[in-house]
């Protein structure tokens, strides 16, 4: 198509702050002679421009910017996309730039913009219905924290979703795309009594930042002075003196005021928002014995005269030292829980280098481009996906793949983002760079994974709804009935008493700790293991999964074809049949005529008249005489008898096997059989699941033959052939009507509709193709065993999460009573604030230790 060349350029503009900003720079751009179309956007903070080169450039746009009071960024990259035959724009990116006489249409200005906002374009779309970005939430101690804040993000309209990860402190917000919804979200989280900002990339080394070292200075003051306030409290009067309250009133108070004040002001922010949560039953308990102290020991209303009144200074003092001691080691512990996450994120160097025109560079990682030539020295990392050009080596894939056998490389050879060059040196063409490579590509699949909620979270979250409230009510209650029925001479005290430690022992933190604990260890070790599982969900079906359905080709099969039998049938031996043929199927790239090709040798034969016969064979004049290879129908349409190949054809045709029949001068010399060539690894795939009591089947579009010998080799139960792709769906959804939960193996593009349709979808697939839709799991490496490795290891976190929820559950269950004294009538049996207080902080760690042991799940599997 002939027309003036457009260019489409991408501009980063800082200084944007709501929907008239946008207009501003809209209207703008479109007053520069030559812009075709502009749109501003918030939440990436750039504007798009397509514009004619001829009439305006790139400086001229950036100026019209900044003339109505905005910060336009500089560019970084170029990408050259090619119109395609029907002149539009292909998307394919090439190395060089084009001749003057193909100038190409469209080019389109590529910018890394820091935003953390994450648009999730749909195939065939140019403006995606929904964007997607990840805030850091500041505040958040309990699952009562969770559910407001998302029910904070969710009444911003034009948000679709919101799911907070409490480990990782962040809410990953879906919303409809355009205006300055990000803003509002964010606002409406500050506006709930939290701190949210929009995250970029983190690295490893910002884990840890300034809020990890206020606390552990907060704990280390109010211990210094809870230490000595304990010592004096508890020697029961062996260290008593005139004014020791006093003292320790002065002891307590740096611990109320400085080590408290992150609680108290939570649980203010919280109440003036309507909202009660575990920081509520904190300060509400530790201030009330405060309170009740200091009353009793400037008024000391019930006691004799001269006498003095019961104090529980130390009661307050301990319970916040030993809730920052807890939050200081849970900390400590959810950042074990994201060890995958920041091991993954140590497999991108800080810089590259790379060959330019200029010469050669040392550049940062966010700046190199779709067709840089990266340089690669031995013990480097390999930083953006590519294709070798030059040089060769060994290279660990370990990270990316799990698979500990070293690849070798050489030009030609793929490389993935994140793996070791061992030794040699490599020059690879970059492909993928930023978002789109391997290692960027799982970073992003296993946060999301890890931030997802299992359908068991669901029960955490409604009980979180009335949690705190209710235990509210049942401290006011057991209040009421000591200070009431209790004895007369100290019902007062041990009214407070009770009712502090109802509160302390009941703080949920252990309840939103339950499944995002187990996720993010159990979906990271997966990770490490080249499985990478979606969400929640999958890791629930996984649990009940039953039937296991593997795609023949591709998924049990290499889709490799190799020859099994050679059978001769006329004047020539095998050795010499074998030549002949391979001579005419080396001019073939059909995989059956390659894999007779390789079983030649290496002796020359004159091959003429060549023709490939489409669906049936080839035929060509070798050393003078007429060959005809290909199926039995092609060979008898010819007018050649088969009958003295007969028993031999039968018999492949029983084993399955595709058949090629060789014949010379009209006369029938041989038979060719081939196979499909097994994945080592499927016996072994099918046997692990059989010990899971799970029954296998092998779905394939092959003959019923064909697929039966690759069952039969594998050790798979049930035959499902020959069937249609259109058909493989339905032929889940029958397995799946006689109530079993079916797993389905596929390649994850052909096997799509049936993917989708399991209960659970494993689509095999490379390290640079990880995200299909259709599947639940992905299997990095290509191996069929990960199938039963992740049915183990979904099946054990899952089960972590019940244990987690059963001791949170069950802690409050048991803990609540008995801090309120129901059975101190019969056992005298009560439980102090401070006892309360350290239960509280272990039913965490129990929950963070129980979700930890699934490090070393698979073991060296």
């Amino acid at each position: 198509m002939a027309g003036a060349t457009i260019q489409k350029t991408q501009i980063p503009v800082d200084g944007m702050t709501c929907g008239h900003c946008v207009s501003t720079v809209e209207q703008a751009l479109l007053g520069v002679e030559g812009v075709r179309s502009a749109s501003a956007d918030l939440a990436s903070q750039s504007a798009t421009v397509e514009y004619d080169p001829a009439a305006t450039d790139f400086a001229a746009l950036r100026s019209a910017v900044a003339a109505v009071g905005y910060e336009p960024r500089e560019a970084i990259g170029l990408v050259t996309l090619q119109p395609a035959a029907n002149g539009a724009p292909s998307g394919s990116q090439h190395e060089s730039s084009p001749s003057p006489t193909t100038a190409p249409e469209t080019e389109e200005f590529v910018a890394r913009i820091d935003t953390g906002v994450y648009v999730d374009p749909k195939p065939g779309s140019d403006a995606p219905e929904t964007e997607e970005f990840v805030a850091r939430i500041d505040g958040m101690t309990c699952a009562s924290c969770v559910r407001s804040v998302e029910e904070a993000a969710l009444r911003v309209p034009g948000v679709k979703a919101c799911n907070v990860n409490l480990t990782e402190a962040t809410a990953r917000v879906v919303l409809e795309r355009g205006g300055n919804r990000v803003e509002d979200v964010l606002e409406a989280i500050n506006g709930s009594g939290y701190r949210a900002t929009l995250e970029g990339d983190r690295t490893a080394e910002g884990e840890f930042d300034g809020a990890a070292e206020g606390l552990v200075r907060r704990l280390m003051i109010s211990a210094a002075f809870t230490v000595p306030l304990l010592v004096l409290a508890m020697s029961h009067g062996r260290l008593g003196f005139r004014g020791s309250h006093w003292v320790q009133l002065g002891l307590a108070l740096p611990v109320m005021v400085y080590g408290g004040t992150p609680i108290f002001r939570a649980a203010w922010t919280a109440a003036m928002h309507f909202r009660s949560d575990m920081n509520t039953l904190i300060a509400v308990g530790t201030g009330t014995s405060f309170l009740y102290s200091v009353v009793a020991l400037l008024a000391p209303f019930g006691a004799a005269r001269g006498d003095q009144m019961p104090v529980y200074f130390e009661t307050a003092a301990a319970i916040l030292t030993l809730v920052l001691l807890g939050r200081h080691i849970e900390s400590k512990a959810r950042s074990k829980t994201s060890a995958s996450i920041r091991k993954l994120l140590a497999l991108q160097p800080a810089t590259v280098r790379v060959r330019r025109a200029a010469g050669e560079a040392e550049v940062p990682l966010a700046s190199v481009l779709v067709g840089d030539e990266v340089v690669i020295r031995p013990g480097e990392r390999i930083p953006v996906d590519g294709t070798v050009v030059s040089g060769a080596g060994a290279v660990d894939e370990s990270p990316i793949t799990g698979e500990s056998v070293p690849a070798d490389k050489e030009p030609g050879s793929a490389v993935v983002s994140g793996s070791l060059n061992l030794d040699g040196f490599l020059v690879f063409r970059a492909e993928s760079v930023g978002r789109e490579t391997a290692l960027s590509r799982i970073i992003e699949f296993v946060r999301r994974a890890q931030g997802s909620k299992a359908p068991a979270a669901r029960l955490a979250d409604k009980i979180a709804a009335v949690f705190v409230p209710v235990i509210l009510a049942v401290a006011l209650v057991t209040f009421l009935a000591w200070a009431f029925l209790g004895p007369a001479e100290n019902g007062w005290s041990m009214a407070v008493s009770n009712a502090v430690s109802v509160l302390i022992i009941a703080c949920p933190c252990a309840l939103g700790l339950a499944t995002p604990a187990a996720l993010a260890v159990g979906i990271g070790r997966a990770a490490e293991k080249g499985i990478l599982i979606r969400d929640g969900h999958a890791l629930e079906a996984a649990r009940n999964v039953d039937q296991v359905v593997f795609d023949k080709t591709g998924t049990l099969t290499l889709g490799q074809f190799a020859v099994t039998d050679i059978e001769t049938c006329g004047e020539m031996n095998a050795e010499s049949l074998v030549a002949k043929a391979s001579a005419i199927e080396v001019l073939s790239e059909h995989p059956i005529a390659k894999a007779i090709a390789e079983r030649g040798t290496d002796g020359e034969h004159a091959v003429t008249d060549y023709r490939a016969l489409p669906g049936a064979g080839a035929s060509a004049r070798v050393d003078g005489e007429d060959w005809l290879l290909g199926k039995r129908d092609l060979v008898t349409g010819r007018g050649i008898d088969t009958s003295a190949a007969e028993s031999v054809l039968e018999r492949l045709a029983m084993e399955g096997k595709s058949v090629v029949l060789a014949a010379r001068d009209g006369k029938l010399e041989g038979v060719f059989g081939l196979r499909d060539t097994m994945r080592p690894e499927a016996p072994q795939a099918a046997a692990a699941l059989r010990s899971l009591g799970m029954r296998t089947h092998v779905l394939s579009g092959d003959s019923a033959e064909a697929t039966r010998a690759v069952a039969a080799e594998a050790g798979i139960d049930e035959v499902l052939a020959p069937v249609m792709p259109v058909e493989k769906s339905a032929a889940i959804s029958k397995l799946q009507a006689n109530g079993r939960v079916v797993a389905m193996v596929g390649d994850g593009i052909n096997d799509a509709p049936a993917l989708a349709q399991a209960d659970l979808g494993f689509a095999i697939g490379s390290g640079t193709d990880i995200a299909v839709e259709s599947a639940g799991i992905v299997l990095v490496r290509n191996d069929p065993r990960d199938v039963g490795r992740a049915i183990r290891l979904a099946s054990r976190t899952q089960r972590a999460i019940v244990q987690n929820y059963c001791w949170a559950f069950g802690y409050n269950l048991l803990g609540v009573p008995v801090a309120a004294g129901a059975l101190y009538p019969w056992t005298g049996l009560l439980l102090s604030p401070i006892i309360a207080s350290a239960a509280m902080a272990l039913s965490s760690l129990s929950v963070l230790s129980n979700s930890l042991r699934l490090r070393h799940a698979l073991g060296k599997d």
